[in-house]
């Protein structure tokens, strides 16, 4: 008598068959990710569609909404991690005997941010050109994340004036205009120019001098 029983994967190999399920499922939504980001700054997120980007990851209809529920959940999830990622480069100025020199510290801390942004320029001209009126939950979280810059510059600003390097001011006003004049600055460079042109580190330092001294000699 022939046993129909159908054979039963168990221990290691069960756990095999969802490692790699686990793993092309990771492997798929990567993909679809990789080749949003593209889009997105090639075309712009209103301009992009869901075909744009089914046909592009070569997936079928079916297959990306597993992943994503719609275009915006895709976008929301791109620009939330380059936030985060520009977050945690972002550090107080630390004052102490043993604490590099504050500009020292500036000009690290604007070198990390430019290299965060130039490591991921894709997403870098999404945020700049894309991001801004898409609806008011996303403004809401560019004002915050601008809101947390505009706190550290201000920090910054008071600490210098306790050393001695920074003169008395506004520090309000002060870093509104720096934060705007970055903004600036990082818009031209990686929107308007081809950022693979750019030398990086020559434009933060060029920044902090300006932040420093303006155009005096």
């Amino acid at each position: 008598m022939v046993n129909s029983t159908p054979m039963v994967p168990v221990g290691n190999e069960l756990d095999g068959r969802v490692s790699r399920a686990r793993r092309l499922r990771e492997s798929r939504r990567a993909a679809v990710l990789k080749v949003a980001r593209q889009i997105f700054s090639r075309k712009g997120y209103h301009a992009t569609s869901i075909h744009d980007l089914i046909e592009s990851a070569d997936i079928a209809r079916g297959t990306f909404y597993l992943y994503f529920e719609s275009k915006r959940a895709i976008f929301d999830e791109l620009l939330d991690g380059l936030v985060t990622t520009l977050q945690a480069q972002v550090r107080r100025i630390e004052v102490g005997p043993d604490a590099p020199a504050p500009v020292d510290q500036l000009n690290a801390t604007v070198d990390r941010v430019l290299a965060t942004l130039f490591d991921n320029r894709e997403m870098a001209r999404i945020l700049l050109r894309e991001a801004v009126g898409i609806d008011t939950d996303f403004d809401r979280k560019l004002s915050d994340f601008y809101g947390r810059i505009d706190a550290m510059i201000v920090s910054a600003l008071n600490t210098g004036r306790q050393i001695g390097l920074v003169r008395p001011c506004d520090p309000q006003v002060v870093a509104r205009s720096i934060l705007g004049s970055i903004k600036e600055v990082v818009q031209w460079a990686f929107v308007e120019q081809d950022p693979m042109h750019t030398d990086i580190k020559h434009m933060g330092r060029e920044m902090i001098a300006y932040i420093l001294r303006g155009c005096l000699t």
